[in-house]
């Protein structure tokens, strides 16, 4: 794998936990650290203890020092930057570590660390995000070097220090309509020529070398067969997984977002007439015959895409009862919905959702990449009005129904909901600098040794 894209996907991990970036530094330490242990094989040097900085009751090394001037050394590398020199790097470094030693101890205070739950679920997003198994990212993580505990307890804490930004800062911050519309005004969107941008899911039935006239019509009557499992409730994905010999057959076969200049002709001609959430006709190439999913499509102004109305019921996780006993409860609950109960009166009894309790358990209308991973597989194969089985997330166990589909035009939202981030972050980065220097005039600091001593 490329380790500017190990970056970039990772750096998305972080985001998703956050809500908000600050410091590209301080939102991947962790990760980076994974990065680099891929790139170099090896950390720094830990026989460089020495004690650098005294922080209230902790202390950072030497060896801490290095490992993060490390890390910062090689994303400025995969950016493409130009390195400072090594003293400047390392006094701005030793300052940010001060930082976190700082926000760790009020989370301690606070009582506030990521979960097992939550370190779990960051892995398996960032073996998901880097196409493999968890089995194989803990192999590459101990391949390079690095011990897997050492790993977790570097992820557990930057999670810990996302969690306590996100209550302390974050969650305070508010920015208006007023203000979301200023910035629009402000800030355009450019006029460029009109190019349209689909989203798209594949599957490819290959032709062999050769092959007759009556092996190539099996070939189509197969895939015209599959067309009609998925329109008969098949998922896409799992039937691309399934049958196809496309090269993202193991990834539901989604090719992603490609503008027209990206896809073949005969891709768009296919997919000209095709709404989002729609099936292109099955058609032939050169090599083979290929079935098309639209999951959305853009063009300037305007991006629609198939959203979905979601309800589910949901049973917390908790560290008094095992999660067998909470998933036999939801199974029970299950069972009396798919009888004939109805689901919204259910929810409003046994949901632990207190956002959605009181309506039925209504989540709203949902586009694609609106909800955690999990969520959204477990409701890929289900038709509407279907309960889905029992399934789990680091909020605990669910169940899910799709009650409604509808196309959407949601470019307007979608500019609204970034110039929210954007000024969210701003607000967020400048309370924090408050906060952080606050934090450094109350506490004891003491230096032993100066970067380059």
């Amino acid at each position: 794998m490329e380790l500017i894209s190990v970056l970039v996907d990772l750096r998305r991990v972080f985001q998703y936990f956050a809500g908000a970036a600050l410091h590209p530094k301080r939102c991947l330490p962790a990760a980076a650290a994974f990065a680099l242990a891929l790139s170099c094989g090896v950390l720094a040097d830990q026989s460089l203890n020495r004690v650098m900085v005294v922080v209230n009751d902790g202390v950072i090394t030497e060896a801490d020092l290095n490992r993060e001037i490390s890390l910062a050394e090689m994303e400025l590398r995969s950016a493409g930057q130009t390195l400072p020199p090594r003293d400047v790097l390392a006094s701005g470094l030793l300052e940010e570590l001060i930082v976190d030693t700082l926000m760790l101890d009020v989370a301690a205070r606070a009582s506030i660390i990521a979960t097992d739950r939550e370190v779990a679920y960051a892995l398996t997003t960032i073996a998901r995000q880097n196409r493999l198994t968890l089995p194989q990212l803990e192999a590459a993580i101990v391949g390079a070097g690095v011990a897997i505990e050492d790993y977790e307890t570097d992820l557990r804490k930057q999670l810990t220090i996302r969690k306590l930004i996100d209550r302390q800062i974050r969650r305070q911050v508010d920015v208006s309509d007023q203000e979301i519309d200023d910035y629009l005004a402000q800030n355009p969107q450019e006029d460029k020529p009109d190019d349209i941008e689909f989203d798209l899911a594949h599957i490819l039935l290959k032709s062999p070398s050769g092959a007759s006239e009556s092996q190539i019509s099996e070939l189509r009557d197969r895939l015209e067969k599959i067309r009609q499992e998925v329109i008969g409730g098949l998922a896409f994905s799992e039937a691309a997984r399934r049958y196809s010999d496309g090269t993202k057959a193991s990834e539901g076969g989604m090719l992603g977002v490609r503008t027209a200049e990206q896809l073949p002709q005969l891709f768009l001609d296919a997919v000209a007439e095709v709404p989002p959430g729609g099936l292109s006709p099955v058609f032939q190439s050169s090599n083979g015959w290929h079935l098309l999913k639209v999951l959305g499509r853009k063009s300037q102004g305007e991006t629609v895409v198939r959203q979905q109305e979601v309800r589910h019921i949901l049973i917390r996780a908790s560290a008094l009862l095992p999660d067998e006993q909470l998933r036999a409860r939801l199974e029970r609950i299950r069972e009396r919905i798919v009888a004939g109960e109805d689901f919204g009166a259910v929810a409003r009894l046994q949901s632990e959702d207190a956002n959605t309790r009181a309506l039925g358990g209504n989540i709203g209308w949902l586009s694609p990449g609106e909800l955690p991973g999990e969520f959204e597989q477990a409701l890929d194969p289900l038709s509407v009005n279907e309960v889905s089985p029992v399934f789990q997330t680091t909020a605990g166990w669910h169940i899910a129904q799709i009650t409604g589909e509808r196309e959407k035009d949601v470019g307007n939202t979608l500019r609204r909901r970034q110039a929210e981030r954007i000024l969210s972050a701003r607000k967020t980065e400048e309370a924090f600098e408050q906060w952080a220097q606050f934090l450094r005039e109350e506490a004891f600091i003491r230096y032993r040794v100066r970067p380059g001593e």
